[in-house]
């Protein structure tokens, strides 16, 4: 009994300590996560957040970061009003999701920056980001994909939801003769 009563305990420590090491783990290789914690403890150190974000996206375009290429350096360096503005949303952006809300609210009428520099920042969440930028329809397929492209992001991995897409052109089960695809439009069901 006791011997399961410290198991049982050891075991709560170690799922609750995961996540966060984890979490941790994951912010060496996402620019968007690193960012983030040098944002938050500028922030927590008593520099304002405007201060803060400027210092450190002036700092991330003049330096450079591992986690960032240089081609999309490059393309930040061209942008670097957005970057700031954007680098200024992560304070309260732990997602790529996130930011990109965050800077269609801030940027409205500059999208396929939003969507580059979200991607840019956050890789990983590129399906998302790409996504809801159809969903809200502030930016077409077309620019989104281009928007994908310039973050350097492989445009072949990107699915659009059933929302956000202008529609899926295949046959869904149940459609044609039998329900063996998209025959001549008899619905009734085999009797094999």
């Amino acid at each position: 009994m006791r011997n399961r009563f410290i198991f049982s305990l050891v075991m709560s420590v170690l799922i609750a300590i995961s996540p966060v090491a984890i979490a941790q783990d994951s912010a060496g290789s996402v620019p968007g996560l690193q960012i983030r914690a040098q944002l938050i403890d500028a922030i927590d150190g008593g520099t304002a957040a405007e201060t803060a974000a400027s210092s450190i996206s002036n700092d991330v375009l003049s330096n450079g970061m591992p986690t960032i290429s240089q081609s999309n350096l490059s393309y930040l360096q061209t942008k670097p009003a957005e970057f700031e503005n954007m680098t200024g949303l992560l304070s309260d952006s732990a997602t790529g999701f996130e930011l990109a809300i965050a800077g269609f609210g801030s940027l409205p009428e500059q999208p396929s920056e939003v969507v580059t520099i979200s991607m840019i920042l956050f890789p990983e969440d590129a399906n998302e980001i790409y996504n809801i930028a159809l969903q809200t329809g502030v930016i077409s397929a077309e620019d989104a994909l281009l928007a994908a492209i310039n973050a350097g992001i492989d445009t072949s991995t990107l699915t659009a939801t059933a929302a956000g897409a202008a529609g899926n052109d295949v046959s869904p089960l149940g459609v044609g003769t039998g329900a063996a695809g998209a025959g001549g439009g008899d619905t009734t069901v085999s009797a094999n």
